[in-house]
């Protein structure tokens, strides 16, 4: 299958090589350790044929001690009428027959033991390995896409992909190939033991296992079909609880406890009718095989009756076919087991795979220039930008920030603010027009060197669970302790940093949510701050604070933005003021540009928005001032 991705048609699956041709090609750097393992499980499968082969001398001689014929046949080469006698093992001159037995058991099965031990170790690792690879590389495919793609996912699909499906595939392909390997040998020795003894008994024993191919081979496809939706169902119960987990404060709000469990305990019910539809194609074919086995042994037995009876065969040989057939049928039904579990890991992988497929964000084109150090101008030149074959979203847009500006870019929630910044970042290329910094258009230069210039500040502040000190160091824990501390004071964070329990090695839990949003602000921007780029874009940095939080988030971008060229989008007006450049947009293009007196002056788009935001600050102080009378 391949995948082909896009904001409005999501993944599709188009034709690709088969699933098993791509799991096994995370097998291909292992193939050393699986070569070792398949000789180890040979010398295992060797074994098995031997001691089903003692079982004739054990019965015909160390249980029957006074038979001292050393003509006594052991088995008969099928086809060229050739018989090997026990004296070839048990020389009938030797007088302790059990002694040599006891032995050679011993040595056998502790031979086989130490074999089996580390083969299936092996395998067991090969296994583990490759789907600890395939894990890695879906985890980095998923991290490289582009950022529409995570504004298209759900993020409960994807962890879904990346823990439940690679998990589901790990336990289907490690057992697998272990029990491949192991039961294939196993089956090729009991086998050769069934032809030795009696080909034409062993001929017989196998005329009814077509019956049981054929609709081993048909619940496969039901298994992998059943096990593709009960993935989906799976990852729909991780997205209900991603959600109610994240928003449990708007569940309890509005009181929908009872409402999300309903919804929790539907997709639960539809997931376990999934899984016991393939349950039950997995489970019937141990009932096939044993129903196959049932009749073979009847069969069996019947002819090997006359065969005693006119001495064609003896006691000794009859249990040895007798334990080999029983022990041929094991492999046969563990392999039918094997099989429903490739297809398992078949329907499991269909989507691991079509991520996998996926195109990741354009890095650079062949050749890409390495940025150098920002020092003069950004410019938009005639940009225009839309999401797939949506209407655009910015038309001709024309701006220029030279080095060391505050630009402010406004308007009202849709006009396109965010996008424009983001297209300096890359996250998105301008569909017509450039984007350039000192005159390199920013596809043309690779992306490292391009985002290694920009720090940015958002509304919805980013932290991971992690230390005070990781999350402001990111990526680079070996800063120096003072470099650390005083973009910790630089962002009025370091005061109640050391008030934490912990200090800077304090864990903030999952989203930074035990601190306050000012506090989660002021690491993001000592994080900014650290990284000491050129170009700064704070993206509603301050719209979601109390006053007195927005105040010390002020002060602390106020230490932020010297000496840097900085790109600010507000929904407030009054935290744009003191801008060296205004940018108001509306519908995807630019209305106005000027300083905060020269648009206000104007009458404008911006005098509009001021008036308006103004007018409501003063009605909301009047009528805090009735509250107050």
């Amino acid at each position: 299958m391949r995948a082909a991705w896009g904001p409005r048609r999501g993944i599709q699956l188009v034709k690709q090589p088969a699933e098993l041709t791509r799991l096994l090609s995370y097998v291909r750097p292992y193939v050393g350790r699986l070569a070792g393992a398949v000789v180890l499980l040979a010398v295992v499968g060797l074994g098995d044929g031997l001691t089903a082969l003692m079982i004739t001398p054990a019965f015909d001689r160390v249980l029957n001690p006074a038979t001292t014929d050393p003509t006594l046949p052991l088995v008969r080469l099928p086809f060229s009428g050739r018989t090997i006698y026990l004296n070839a093992f048990f020389p009938h001159h030797i007088h302790h027959v059990w002694t040599v037995f006891a032995i050679s058991l011993v040595v056998l099965i502790v031979g086989k033991a130490v074999a089996e031990f580390f083969g299936i170790m092996l395998v067991q690792y090969v296994g583990h390995a490759s789907i600890t690879d395939l894990r890695n590389h879906l985890y980095s495919k998923l991290i490289r896409q582009p950022i529409g793609f995570f504004q298209h996912q759900p993020i409960g699909r994807l962890m879904s992909s990346a823990i439940n499906d690679v998990e589901r595939v790990r336990s289907a392909l490690s057992d697998w190939l272990a029990d491949s390997f192991h039961q294939l040998f196993r089956l090729v020795a009991f086998a050769a033991v069934l032809l030795l003894v009696n080909w034409r008994m062993a001929l017989a024993s196998i005329v009814l296992l077509p019956l049981v191919i054929w609709p081993i081979g048909k619940l496969g496809r039901r298994i992998r079909r059943s096990v593709e939706k009960s993935q989906t169902r799976l990852a729909e119960l991780n997205q209900i609880l991603q959600e109610t987990v994240s928003g449990n404060r708007v569940v309890k709000a509005f009181g929908m406890e009872d409402f999300e469990i309903q919804k929790f305990r539907a997709t639960a019910r539809r997931l376990l009718r999934e899984n016991m539809r393939w349950i039950s194609a997995y489970v019937l074919t141990s009932p096939l095989m044993e129903l196959l086995g049932a009749v073979v042994i009847v069969m069996v037995l019947l002819y090997a009756r006359d065969q005693i009876r006119y001495q064609q065969m003896t006691t000794g040989q009859f249990m040895t076919f007798i334990f080999a057939l029983f022990n041929a049928y094991a492999p046969v039904k563990r392999v039918g087991a094997v099989y429903q579990q490739f297809q398992q890991a078949r329907g499991a992988s269909a989507q691991v795979f079509a991520f996998l497929v996926l195109e990741e964000e354009e890095a650079e084109k062949p050749g890409a220039a390495i940025l150098p150090c920002f020092s003069g101008r950004v410019d938009f030149d005639n940009v225009s930008f839309a999401y797939d074959s949506d209407a655009p979203v910015l038309r001709g847009v024309q701006l220029t920030a030279h080095a060391g500006e505050v630009v402010a870019i406004v308007g009202s929630s849709g006009a396109g603010k965010t996008t424009l910044v983001n297209l300096l970042l890359r996250f998105h290329s301008a569909t017509s027009g450039a984007v350039r910094i000192d005159g390199y258009d920013v596809r043309e230069v690779t992306l490292r060197s391009l985002r290694d210039q920009i720090a940015i500040v958002t509304q919805e502040t980013i932290l991971f669970n992690d230390t005070v000190w990781n999350n402001i160091c990111y990526g680079r824990p070996g800063l120096p302790e003072e470099r650390v501390h005083a973009a910790a004071k630089a962002a009025l964070a370091h005061d109640f940093i050391l008030e934490l329990p912990q200090g800077y090695n304090t864990l903030l839990g999952d989203r930074g949510q035990r601190l306050s949003g000012g506090q989660r602000q002021r690491l993001a921007i000592a994080r900014a701050l650290l990284k000491d780029c050129p170009i700064l874009i704070l993206d509603e940095a301050t719209s979601e604070l109390d006053s007195e939080s927005e105040m010390l988030v002020q002060r602390a971008l106020a230490n932020l933005i010297v000496g840097r060229t900085v790109f600010v989008i507000a929904h407030r007006l009054s935290t744009v003021r003191r801008a060296d450049k205004i940018v108001v947009l509306e519908d995807g293009t630019i209305r106005e540009t000027g300083t905060h007196q020269e648009l206000l002056a104007s009458g404008g788009a911006y005098a509009r928005l001021y008036e308006l935001q103004f007018a409501d600050a003063d009605d909301a102080s009047y009528q805090a001032g009735r509250g107050q009378l």
